[in-house]
């Protein structure tokens, strides 16, 4: 840019101005070399905007484009505004841009300065048409960022509200097994101890009571690893969720890791008991043989068959094994009212439990 000083150091001349290079050519009128003095100005000022311009740009338009890419709300968030900012700069540089073409355009007309200044002209040309090539270019990428921006904002959005509505989902199934778990975890050391007293009574049917309703929490096992594969799930389809729900995740594999430690100790339990074996009879006071307390798993075939829910499966072994065949009717059908059973017709109830097949034998021995 040496010969933009010579634009601006013939201002001060008196016209007409000589072109001391070739005094032979024709004279440069005052306006002329003012305007190309302002012209060299204003390409200067460009140049320093655009000096400006280019690491800010390189920065926020990096840093939303890896926000854009990371779906992160926060970096989009960071960058977005900055990149904004940037954009208004630029915006003030292509309108000063505009002003050198609208001047460079008013000197290529006049043909004593196109001939006495040709190559500094060129120079500013292609200074302000690269410029203003690239700034048009980072303009238009700026907008489309903009657009990118935004659509990425929806879709975490979305995203986030996906992930909020399975967790709560995930939430309440695991809150409702937990529930069951708790009653175990009451319910045990009692069973255990009206075990252990029924055998010291040689009571055969409290102790047999107590081991099944033990036995019959057993199957929970399958309930906790099928949970924890719910768990499991949810976090591979939500890898990017936020500290507040990793940690309500934890929270629920943490009630899961109690849940299987509740229930390894009732199958311990269950084990012990199951070695004090049958109650010895005193031959001399040998009790009538008693009917066979219903095993939990076919009391479980029996819940399932009226519509119980599990943790109830002992108030039906109790009726089963305690109640005579024709009295099954009537407390089926208060059972039913208490529980709030879909249907509470105790005959009814009675037709559906005839379709396991253990009652149905035995209804058939009976008969």
């Amino acid at each position: 840019m040496g010969e933009l000083s010579l634009a601006t150091a013939h201002v001060h001349h008196s016209p007409p101005f000589l072109n001391p290079e070739n005094p032979m050519s024709p004279p440069i009128s005052r306006e002329i070399a003012q305007t190309l003095s302002d012209t060299v100005k204003m390409v200067k000022d460009v140049e320093a905007q655009d000096a400006k311009i280019q690491p800010q740009y390189k920065k926020m338009s990096g840093g939303l484009k890896a926000g854009i890419d990371n779906a992160s709300e926060e970096e989009i968030s960071l960058y977005r505004p900055q990149l904004a900012k940037v954009g208004k700069l630029i915006d003030t540089a292509l309108s000063t841009i505009q002003g050198a073409i609208g001047l460079l355009s008013q000197l290529r007309k006049d043909e004593a300065l196109m001939e006495a200044k040709f190559d500094q002209i060129e120079k500013l040309v292609k200074s302000v048409a690269a410029k203003r090539k690239k700034l048009a270019e980072q303009s238009a990428e700026a907008r489309k960022l903009e657009a990118d921006a935004e659509d990425a904002l929806t879709a975490a959005q979305k995203g986030a509200q996906s992930a909020e509505a399975d967790l709560s989902a995930l939430q309440a199934q695991v809150a409702s097994f937990m529930e069951t778990i708790n009653f175990m975890e009451t319910a045990m050391p009692k069973l255990e101890a009206a075990a252990k007293k029924a055998y010291d009574k040689k009571d055969q049917k409290a102790l047999t009571d107590a081991r099944s309703k033990l036995i019959d929490f057993l199957p929970f096992k399958t309930g906790v690893t099928g949970m924890r594969m719910r768990v499991e799930k949810y976090k591979k389809a939500y890898p990017d969720i936020g500290r507040d729900q990793r940690n309500e995740v934890q929270y629920l594999l943490d009630d899961l890791l109690r849940a299987e430690g509740i229930l390894e100790e009732a199958d311990k339990k269950v084990k012990e008991l199951m070695k004090l074996g049958q109650v010895k009879k005193e031959e001399k006071a040998a009790p009538p043989p008693k009917k066979t307390p219903m095993p939990g798993s076919e009391v479980a075939k029996a819940g399932k068959a009226i519509g119980l829910d599990p943790k109830d499966n002992p108030k039906l072994a109790k009726i089963l094994n305690d109640e005579p065949r024709h009295k099954w009717a009537e407390a089926l059908g208060k059972l039913a009212t208490t529980l709030k059973l879909k249907e509470t017709d105790g005959k009814k109830l009675v037709l559906l439990l005839n379709k396991v097949d253990s009652i149905r034998k035995a209804q058939l021995i009976d008969l």
